[in-house]
């Protein structure tokens, strides 16, 4: 190993990884937990991509990604209840009110239970309401099969719904580790279970064995760590009828419906590309887009290993008023940002090798795509940094007034850069870079505010 490189290692183990408070050995341990399981995530993702690809073929394959991208829309109408548990469950946790922490949790499940409910009579009536055919750009054909997968998937969704909880709870409790780790046991069932479909043509080219497959294996191993984990570490907050609490529900809204919200916003801006593109130039054009998207969300995934304990980690600093920790990770987490903008400029140069050894001929990413996915991914990280103090403060209205500004105008950016400038999928992404644009500017210098007590207004809400 050259000096150069010990040096970098070095460097990462005093900022990142150095032990002293409580606090600090917790990150430590979720930082080197998330990365072995992001990294078993990136393997296993990498691996299953093709694979899928060769099981459902391109056009298919295209609409599959189109598919799961509405249905990670149907995620976030939660209006904000999980996010807004994570940050009343962390402070309850910091006072130690463990009476209060049940009340939120139990409060949280019955009401998330209710929307469950009423959001799979809506879904499923939309199966047979909705041209899906017209909406995903596909033959009249492909319609039986489209049913049948919707009813699984929105079947599966609706319990997912409300069993996903328990990673919020994690991720509250500061063990975002943990959370990955149902994430990613759930990934490798999902990639043992298409090689094996592959391997004996079980439903060959079938869409619905990719439904049960992605859908089932998150559930059932949520089935298994609700169960495991209710009867150990959180059986003193786990959910129960006499401590369901109706007017927690205000409590929980007051700031996680700002966050769904936002979270609409992110719905726009990251999760109707597919369909943009699908319309535009067609269902094939969305196999590329999304090669480069994984390829350089590598980036962004390693840069969040790190980043993610920080959310509850700054909702426990802000509660206790050490701001000089706040300042100090922040500065700490601008420098990895750094790294990775020069490993995403190494990924971009060597790209077009990627592409060729792993997806071979069946795929042509341009050059274009590539650059602007990179930026895109620069930008988004830059923004996280001061998102994740910004919500974990609760500080969020200006947040949610720039984020209306972007859901008006994100779609109709995307698809003048698309169509009217002729970029394809390009232009696609390039919409989505000019949105971030604004918290790359707005995002730090509210948090300069917050942390020197000079916020006000807005900038304070």
């Amino acid at each position: 190993m050259s000096q150069k490189k010990k040096n970098l290692i070095e460097i990462f183990k005093r900022r990142f990884l150095k032990s002293g408070s409580e606090r600090a050995e917790g990150l430590k341990k979720n930082i080197l937990g998330l990365l072995a399981l992001r990294g078993v995530d990136v393997g296993v993702s990498y691996l299953r991509f093709p694979l899928t690809l060769k099981f459902l073929g391109t056009e298919l394959h295209g609409v599959w990604l189109t598919l799961g991208g509405i249905i990670n829309w149907f995620g976030f109408f939660n209006i904000g209840l999980g996010t807004g548990l994570r940050n009343k469950l962390a402070e309850a946790l910091a006072h130690e009110d463990i009476s209060l922490a049940r009340t939120y949790v139990s409060s949280t499940y019955a009401i998330i239970g209710i929307i469950s409910v009423v959001m799979l009579l809506l879904l499923g009536t939309s199966v047979f309401v909705l041209n899906w055919p017209k909406i995903l750009a596909v033959p009249d054909t492909y319609e039986s099969m489209l049913v049948a997968t919707l009813l699984v998937v929105f079947s599966f969704f609706a319990m997912r719904f409300v069993l996903k909880l328990v990673s919020t709870i994690l991720v509250a409790d500061q063990r975002p580790a943990l959370s990955q780790l149902i994430r990613s046991i759930a990934s490798v069932i999902f990639f043992i279970g298409i090689w094996l479909a592959l391997k004996y043509r079980i439903m060959y080219g079938n869409l619905v064995m990719i439904g049960i497959l992605s859908s089932g294996s998150v559930l059932l191993v949520q089935v298994v760590a609700s169960f495991i984990l209710f009867s150990r570490r959180y059986r003193n907050i786990r959910p129960s009828l006499k401590f369901i609490d109706w007017h927690k529900f205000k409590s929980l809204a007051s700031i996680g419906v700002q966050f769904f919200i936002v979270q609409i916003s992110v719905i726009i801006m990251f999760s109707t590309d597919n369909i943009i593109i699908s319309q535009i130039t067609g269902p094939e054009d969305v196999v590329p887009y999304n090669v480069a998207r994984k390829y350089f969300g590598i980036v962004e995934m390693l840069f969040l290993i790190v980043l993610e304990p920080f959310w509850s980690a700054f909702t426990q600093a802000y509660t206790k008023k050490e701001y000089n920790w706040i300042r100090k990770s922040i500065k700490q987490l601008l420098f990895l940002w750094g790294l990775s903008v020069f490993g995403s400029l190494i990924m971009l140069s060597l790209s077009g090798w990627v592409y060729e050894v792993w997806i071979g001929d069946m795929v042509t990413v341009p050059l274009r795509l590539s650059v602007l996915m990179m930026f895109f991914y620069m930008i988004k990280s830059w923004n996280n940094v001061f998102v994740y103090l910004i919500n974990g403060v609760g500080k969020i209205r200006m947040q949610l007034y720039m984020s209306i500004i972007i859901a008006v105008i994100n779609i109709p950016l995307s698809v003048f850069f698309a169509k009217n400038l002729e970029m394809g999928s390009s232009g696609v992404i390039l919409g989505t870079i000019v949105c971030l644009s604004f918290g790359a500017i707005l995002h730090p210098i509210q948090y300069k505010r917050i942390i020197n007590g000079t916020a006000r207004g807005i900038w304070n809400r």
